[in-house]
């Protein structure tokens, strides 16, 4: 499962494709046949096919999106391919796929490291790992006194890689919350596994359910849905309890976006931008501090 290069020949070429070059437009015209040619391969499977498919395979179909998402392009060339019609047109399917993707791959990891005489080794060889942990770090030493609080994670997932880090590199408790029963069943399992259960809970629910728990920061999940109601509760829960808590989500920004929608500002009304951390190397997220407006 983990026996994948990630360092493996491009299909679209470094020259062919220069980010935001003097003619935005030809840039365009060389990724665009790229994105439409991926969106037609992955129409092809539906949810079952995928998940029927062998984990190294699942991967190299990851791959192709992947290094679209982390072409060199600038912010401008970025909105120019997202916002043109025939690509607009496919963002659904491809989105689609990557949430798919990605609620595949944690089943599968889940399995593999609940099976492992040894889960940490399994999961440092895990493909994934540096750019998660390379998230973590980038989340965590950014606000002062973070790892000391007690972080609730909205849409935690079987792989609590967001939690696993954290309680692993700063020893930060942390509350994971999933409406999935199997979702934290086996989340349970995995932190575990990893000897986490001391500094990590994992309970069934939602942003709803944060009313009634104890935590004083919030990280709200990049796939967690829906984006408007999760925003509305945190907004209704702190400023009734404590209005200067720290709300922290992820979005994709730049060509990252062809991966999953971006947060929108009617998404998250009630709150202001605080600090944008904005992804290096192979990182998919966007990590944004928030706060209640009229703090």
């Amino acid at each position: 499962m983990h026996d994948i290069n990630y360092f493996h020949e491009h299909e679209l070429k470094d020259h062919e494709f220069l980010g935001c070059c003097k003619d935005c437009q030809t840039s365009l015209n060389i990724i665009k046949p790229h994105i439409l040619a991926f969106a037609r391969k992955i129409e092809k499977y539906t949810p079952e096919m995928l998940a029927a498919l062998p984990p190294d395979e699942l991967y190299r179909l990851y791959q192709l999106l992947d290094d679209l998402a982390h072409m060199d392009a600038g912010p401008h060339l970025a909105n120019l391919i997202l916002d043109e019609e025939e690509i607009k047109s496919v963002l659904p399917v491809i989105r689609a796929y990557y949430a798919m993707f990605f609620s595949i791959h944690e089943k599968q990891l889940a399995e593999t490291l609940l099976h492992s005489h040894d889960p940490w080794k399994t999961l440092s060889g895990f493909p994934l790992y540096p750019r998660y942990e390379a998230l973590i770090k980038g989340q965590m030493e950014t606000i002062p006194h973070l790892p000391e609080k007690r972080i609730a994670f909205i849409g935690c997932g079987p792989v609590p890689m967001s939690l696993i880090f954290m309680a692993h590199l700063y020893k930060t408790r942390c509350l994971g919350l999933d409406s999935s029963e199997e979702s934290v069943l086996t989340a349970r399992k995995v932190i575990g596994a990893l000897g986490l259960q001391d500094l990590v809970e994992i309970v069934q629910g939602d942003d709803a359910s944060l009313e009634n728990l104890k935590w004083d920061a919030v990280l709200v999940a990049a796939l967690a849905e829906p984006k408007e109601r999760i925003f509305e509760n945190l907004k209704r829960i702190l400023s009734a309890q404590n209005p200067t808590i720290p709300v922290i989500y992820r979005t994709y920004t730049g060509m990252r976006a062809v991966l999953y929608a971006p947060v929108s500002p009617s998404d998250r009304k009630g709150f202001r931008i605080v600090k944008e951390i904005f992804p290096t190397g192979r990182v998919n997220n966007t990590t944004v501090f928030a706060e209640l407006e009229g703090q």
